[in-house]
């Protein structure tokens, strides 16, 4: 679904494999175009909630870099949706995570985030599958 005239939506998401977390987000103007994103992974050990965070914080990042006013992003992961949605009355280390992240929400004048679920987010999970299980390959060789 394209995004209200004047936003930019970003959607998210990440995935873990064999010790491995890929990443990747996708920026789309309110005509539906594609303006930005990208892929990733990190080595390391960590439960999907937290590979979750890497990708919101990935995409603050490149949100923060287009320079757009209004954004929403969007990701499948409930958990986080609610804690960025409550912020800064979850004590939790996620939760203070998720306040220092949120701080690069001064940048816009306008943040949303919604939840949206796993077929919404289709295209962006094939590309974050894809990125995880290509790493997983190059790296049992």
């Amino acid at each position: 679904m394209k995004p209200p005239n004047g936003y930019v939506k970003i959607n998210f998401d990440a995935a873990v494999l064999h010790r491995r977390m890929g990443f990747g987000f996708i920026a789309r103007d309110s005509d539906g175009f594609v303006i930005g994103g990208s892929s990733g992974f990190k080595d390391k050990l960590m439960k999907a909630d937290w590979a979750e965070m890497e990708a919101f914080d990935e995409s603050l990042k490149m949100a923060s870099n287009l320079n757009i006013s209004k954004v929403i992003f969007e990701s499948d992961c409930a958990n986080l949706v609610n804690k960025v949605k409550k912020r800064g009355l979850d004590i939790t280390i996620m939760g203070c995570c998720v306040n220092e992240a949120c701080k690069i929400f001064d940048n816009f004048d306008l943040v949303k985030i919604n939840w949206t679920n796993r077929s919404s987010n289709r295209h962006i999970r094939a590309l974050v599958s894809t990125t995880v299980l290509l790493i997983a390959h190059l790296c049992s060789y």
